[in-house]
């Protein structure tokens, strides 16, 4: 039974991982139908992380894929996160420990590059927002506190929380990683924004500044 057939007579649920992408990617090539085409994107991406990490470029360069399947996977994903940031926030989804801030953000483990995040926080801790604000290289980040700042008050936050993978898997935190923790906590302070802390997600691991103590974060009002 094909993907769509499927979805109609038993509901979208009850389709695979390879079945959802075959629907979006419609059709498939000469030699290749969509289903082997889906299954050949999702080996060699192993996880919908990483696909949705991947650039338009880059998908558009697959023999098989080219810009108008890229587009509707791009759209697609990206329809899936607001969705789910959205579901975030209809259930208030409050930040009041690291753990639930890696609860929330456990899925950038799967990222091969360095990407900063910026969670804004409203006077209960609840999840107003939580936006991507620069992707760096597999072992640095690149992030500046305009950029997050930008961020907060255009989300009308009351508080942040900063958040930041080490694809690596090891949390611990490197030099260049206090001093952004510094910078974000000074130009806080300035602002009126409270840092609440600055999480480094790991493989099923974390590292809370504000747990560790190692930097002086602001005492949360």
């Amino acid at each position: 039974m094909l993907p769509r057939e499927k979805l109609i007579k038993y509901g979208v649920e009850k389709l695979t991982n390879d079945e959802l992408l075959a629907v979006i990617l419609r059709s498939g090539i000469k030699g290749k139908n969509v289903f082997e085409l889906s299954k050949e994107l999702l080996k060699k991406y192993k996880t919908l992380t990483k696909l949705e990490q991947a650039s338009f470029e880059e998908l558009s360069s697959i023999k098989g894929i080219g810009k108008v399947k890229s587009i509707n996977l791009k759209a697609s994903l990206e329809f899936g996160k607001r969705y789910h940031l959205y579901k975030m926030k209809e259930k208030k989804v409050s930040i009041n420990s690291p753990e639930d801030v890696y609860r929330v953000s456990e899925n950038m483990i799967y990222y091969d590059r360095e990407v900063v995040k910026v969670i804004s926080l409203d006077s209960k801790l609840n999840i107003i927002n939580s936006n991507e604000v620069s992707q760096g290289t597999a072992n640095a980040s690149i992030a500046h506190p305009r950029d997050i700042f930008k961020c907060a008050i255009k989300n009308n936050a009351i508080s942040i929380v900063l958040v930041h993978n080490h694809p690596s898997g090891n949390p611990e935190p490197s030099k260049k990683d206090f001093d952004l923790t510094n910078k974000i906590n000074e130009a806080g302070t300035l602002l009126g924004i409270k840092l609440n802390d600055h999480v480094i997600i790991g493989n099923n691991s974390y590292y809370s500044f504000n747990l560790q103590k190692k930097v002086y974060i602001n005492e949360r009002e």
